[in-house]
């Protein structure tokens, strides 16, 4: 009777059967302000196997070349304006999270079914970027929300380039969340070959839908509320078992719209901390909650594609300083951007195992 019944709402609403969606990278972002003015934007990263990520130092004048289409580096040439420092993968340019100098962060979020990039013409494919360019393109060329958003209302191309080292031959369905230093926040997303930016005060970011769709399903959780409630019955008072009943009824499960309505419930609610270094502190305990272990999701279509984090980290956008730790070490490691800034080359951090250590 349950299948007959799932089958005939399917139908109904005009879904295929056959299609069965394959699991993909679940990332969870959020932004938080210290009472010092400090701003922590901070992530969890999911993958259903090995990034072989480093963290990366990039100089000013770096040589980025963008992929085009087919997989060669044939689109945009540049060089950066400012150093940046973030977390790449498989020994590649591609920056799956980072910050540079002036306090700008972007990161790289899944966005699969809904993300697709546009027919650039040959003429112009030498003015183009990937989708997964244009992280290290914004790091390395601006400052500030303003800016980026300025940059892409103008005109950006981004080409259907694959890079030939990951992902089974298709560009990376993504989207893109940008942070200043003064708070403000960006979402980035390239649908049917069109553009659309949004201010993002919220500062949360998932995966699909598209942002403004997460935006019109926090509609459904008004009320809830981190306080707690009790009903009055004539002169008794009914009262839950313990606290939290304020949250009953927010999703727990890890789908994109669940970890954004979470994600703003716990972001909305929590008492400010007093400086940037326990505002990281509080943005890891945040993000725990949505740590995927190994084998907690499974792909039925797709055994080997089971998602599981990676990695967390925290920028903080007032000190340059980049944290994080691994699904291999949780030990909280700290790179300051600001000790490297006047470097002349490249530099590698292994994750697992860097050279700086937060102290507490």
């Amino acid at each position: 009777m349950k299948t007959g019944l799932f089958k005939t709402l399917c139908y109904a609403l005009g879904i295929s059967l056959l299609a069965s969606p394959i699991t993909v990278p679940a990332c969870t972002g959020i932004q938080l302000r210290a009472r010092d003015g400090a701003i922590i934007c901070a992530r969890t990263l999911e993958f259903y196997n090995d990034l072989q990520a480093q963290v990366v130092v990039y100089p000013r004048n770096y040589p980025f070349n963008a992929v085009s289409p087919g997989g060669a580096n044939k689109g945009l040439y540049w060089k950066a304006r400012y150093a940046i420092v973030g977390i790449n993968s498989m020994g590649k340019d591609a920056i799956a999270d980072g910050m540079n100098e002036k306090g700008l962060a972007v990161g790289l979020y899944y966005l699969p079914g809904y993300a697709s990039y546009m027919n650039v013409p040959p003429k112009k494919i030498a003015k183009s970027l990937s989708s997964t360019d244009v992280s290290a393109w914004l790091l390395s060329n601006f400052a500030t929300v303003d800016q980026v958003k300025k940059a892409v209302d103008s005109g950006i191309l981004i080409n259907k380039g694959i890079p030939l080292y990951v992902n089974g031959g298709i560009p990376f369905p993504l989207h893109y969340s940008v942070h200043d230093a003064d708070g403000k926040s960006l979402v980035i997303e390239c649908v049917n070959g069109k553009l659309h930016c949004y201010y993002n005060p919220l500062g949360v970011l998932t995966n699909s839908p598209t942002f403004d769709w997460h935006i019109a399903n926090l509609q459904q959780y008004l009320n809830s509320r981190p306080s707690d409630a009790c009903l009055k019955v004539g002169e008794d008072s009914i009262r839950s078992f313990g606290p939290g009943n304020g949250l009953v009824g927010i999703p727990g499960d890890f789908t994109p719209s669940s970890r954004f309505v979470r994600a703003v419930a716990y972001t909305q609610s929590l008492d400010p901390s007093p400086t940037a270094d326990e505002a990281v502190t509080q943005a890891f305990q945040i993000l725990n909650a949505f740590d995927i272990p190994k084998g907690v999701i499974k792909d039925r279509t797709h055994p080997g594609n089971n998602v599981y984090t990676l990695w967390t980290c925290a920028n903080d956008l007032k000190n340059k300083r980049l944290y994080f730790h691994t699904i291999n070490n949780r030990t909280l490691h700290m790179i300051d951007l600001m000790k490297y800034v006047n470097t002349d080359k490249v530099l590698f951090f292994p994750m697992d195992d860097p050279m700086e250590v937060v102290q507490n």
